[in-house]
């Protein structure tokens, strides 16, 4: 506090604060001489008490002593014994190797090796884990680094961009010719815009236009915008798509717009951006990066968004705080698509969402067109009934409220899909509460839907497919008090022809032609869920053409994963999941020989994984075959080797037996320890509105 009035003749024992800021001498009287001569208040205030110093540790003396007493503390095993525990083979008992058990009140796990570690918290690791021979398959990004896709320069893209600023400079010369940024924009309004509306195209086409007639004047703002629609633009568009309207490769032109959205990103400072404008171009880059960038670093670059977006405010409604109307509805658009980034990016990566922030108070967007927007509107426009440009994320927003009302069930868990687990619900409380969903989202939006207009099939599509979702979780084998050992052949069926739905709604939209504009959008999405639990049970299933149907389209969902994945990358969930599908196939086949019944077609992923595994002939491989390509008989002395592709399979054996029911309470550890995997791209638009 500064000393009061009363002068003194004592000197003080430090500087006045004027003499300290100018590192002047002080005479410390009151007022000193300094003050008194420039007429300036004379203030003194103690300096703050020192720090104190960490004691440095005797080498030889308390700090190993301490180290020695918590070892103990810890742990009651000799140093042999504590060595020999860690290298022993690990028996099943749904822990990978190198990693530490659950702990009482939480299912995260720490994957700890060598000083790196991953933390993981949530169960969406499929039923696979021990296919994994150790957690090094987890630490490891070897997968990645072997990637050719990009170089390493663009690899380093998003780290330039956060650790340091990167060159800054003019940008005309990297944008495309108008009459290419034209087609990006039109690219961007039929597949991109339907899908996210976060962006009010009647007042920014009149902008962009302008800009692309002078780019060399074009603000910063407007500048880093563009860039990141060329990019998610490129994105939705097929490579020959792109070479014939742009007449260059797309990996190339994609490369030139994102080396561009960097740098005006860098321009605008969107680290320390106020600016609206600024927030969605981060992500539109964001939505774009999953085309070419590892699950972790979108979770990263989805947290700058997040606190970018609290340091403007987009989650406070606008409405309270003097926002303009058309302002406050494009500010929950953007919030909204936000929350779905940050969520779904976190289950890519393993762990539980977070919580939105305790006074986030912002309103789901309003069921209008664009056309009902206007910057000089003083008045909210009132929401219309049935269908409007906002029916596919209204209809996302639409289950997002549903697990609001839910969750306060959830129990422990961190989940918003919880409750649906939780032994605190009954069955038909359960069932009732995804009735009520049903209800709601097919009154309010379903039954306009005219599957002839595009935007309404891919809602459909998504609709349908997160209710056979909420299905599939509330009747799950593991809900049960003894994990399934027991459960009734009507539950099984009940679970099969859910999963059975999702994946035929999943093989669907990338086959048919009219949403085939909005794939960019799914393509990085599997039913891995429901596909593991179809594998899995189809050795009991006796429907011989429902077997037929289930590997049709198995095979046909991921074919096309491996074949627009990045080349060289591979998960450890893609390396567990191709060893279940050949154990799979070979049971299936071995069912087909002894009952003398012809086997479905081989799946091409099969027959390339047969291939790899060095089992079969390479003409067989090839699909040279007939026998193997066509009818998908594997030859009987070539059969066994299959079991023996990978050392760490022999664990994964309780799920092919031919005389007792899967082993839920196993299948359940699985479930919660293999915690690295894309997940049903319609149940995580859902569980991201939460």
């Amino acid at each position: 506090m500064p000393v009061m009035d009363s002068p003194s003749d004592s000197p003080k024992p430090y500087s006045c604060v004027v003499c300290h800021k100018r590192k002047v001498k002080c005479d410390r009287k009151e007022p000193c001489s300094n003050c008194a001569k420039t007429g300036v208040e004379c203030i003194y205030r103690p300096p703050p008490p020192p720090r104190r110093r960490k004691r440095e540790p005797d080498a030889s003396g308390d700090a190993s002593q301490e180290r020695e007493k918590s070892l103990r503390r810890k742990s009651p095993e000799s140093p042999q014994e504590v060595q020999t525990t860690a290298t022993k083979e690990t028996s099943f008992n749904g822990h990978l190797p190198g990693t530490s058990g659950p702990k009482q009140g939480g299912s995260g796990r720490m994957i700890v090796k060598e000083g790196n570690s991953v933390y993981l918290d949530n169960t969406l690791w499929t039923s696979v884990s021990h296919e994994l021979a150790n957690a090094t398959e987890v630490l490891d990004d070897e997968a990645d680094n072997h990637s050719d896709a990009l170089s390493q320069e663009e690899e380093t893209g998003e780290e330039l961009m956060l650790m340091r600023s990167a060159t800054k400079g003019s940008l005309t010369d990297v944008h495309p010719n108008p009459l290419h940024i034209f087609k990006l924009w039109q690219t961007f309004l039929e597949n991109v815009n339907p899908l996210i509306k976060v962006l009010h195209t009647p007042t920014l086409q009149p902008q962009i236009l302008e800009a692309a007639s002078d780019l060399p004047n074009v603000g910063k703002e407007l500048e880093a915008l563009m860039f990141t629609v060329y990019c998610i633009a490129l994105v939705s568009l097929q490579p020959g798509e792109v070479e014939k309207s742009f007449g260059e490769s797309k990996k190339k032109l994609l490369a030139r717009c994102r080396r561009g959205a960097q740098m005006a990103l860098s321009n605008a400072s969107f680290l320390r951006t106020s600016s609206l404008m600024v927030l969605q171009a981060v992500m539109l880059y964001i939505l774009s990066m999953r085309a070419f960038s590892d699950p972790h670093t979108i979770w990263t670059m989805s947290g700058v968004a997040m606190r970018i977006a609290q340091r403007i405010g987009i989650h406070r409604d606008g409405s309270g705080y003097g926002v303009s109307v058309f302002e406050t509805e494009i500010r929950r658009r953007l919030w909204f698509q936000l929350v779905i980034i940050d969520s779904t990016s976190a289950q890519f990566c393993g762990v539980a969402s977070n919580p939105l922030p305790a006074t986030a108070d912002t309103q789901p967007p309003l069921n209008i067109n664009d056309s009902d927007l206007d910057p000089r509107m003083t008045e909210p426009p009132s929401e219309k009934q049935g269908p409007t440009e906002m029916m596919f994320c209204l209809t996302r927003s639409e289950y997002g409220k549903w697990l609001r009302r839910w969750s306060k069930n959830a129990g422990p868990s961190h989940s918003p899909w919880g409750f649906l687990s939780s032994p605190t619900l009954s069955l038909k409380d359960k069932d009732r509460a995804i009735d009520e969903l049903e209800n709601a989202v097919e009154q309010k939006f379903l039954k306009y839907c005219d599957r002839s207009i595009p935007l309404h099939l891919a809602t459909i599509m998504m609709g349908r497919s997160v209710l056979h979702y909420t299905r599939l979780l509330a009747h799950h084998p593991r809900q049960y008090q003894d994990k399934g050992f027991r459960i009734s052949q009507t539950e099984k069926d009940i679970i099969f022809e859910n999963c059975f739905k999702m994946t035929e709604y999943a093989n669907y939209t990338q086959l048919n032609a009219d949403v085939q504009r909005f794939s960019w959008h799914t393509v990085h999405h599997m039913p891995w869920d429901a596909m593991i639990f179809m594998l899995s049970e189809m050795r009991f299933r006796t429907d011989a053409e429902e077997k037929v149907q289930t590997w049709a389209i198995i095979g046909n969902i991921y074919s096309r994963h491996v074949r627009q994945r990045r080349k060289g990358t591979k998960l450890p969930l893609h390396r567990a999941m191709e060893n279940l599908m050949l154990k799979a196939w070979k049971a299936y086949v071995e069912e087909c020989n002894n009952l003398q019944r012809t086997p479905a077609p081989c799946p091409a992923v099969v027959i390339n994984l047969l291939s790899d595994s060095k089992v079969v002939s390479e003409s067989q491989a090839t699909g040279d075959d007939p026998n193997l390509a066509s009818q998908g008989f594997v030859p009987e002395a070539q059969s066994e080797p299959i079991a023996q592709l990978d050392e760490s399979s022999r664990d994964f054996d309780f799920l092919f037996s031919q005389h007792s029911p899967m082993d839920w309470n196993e299948w359940d550890d699985l479930l919660n320890h293999f915690q690295e995997s894309l997940m049903d791209d319609t149940a995580l638009m859902a569980t991201s509105t939460s």
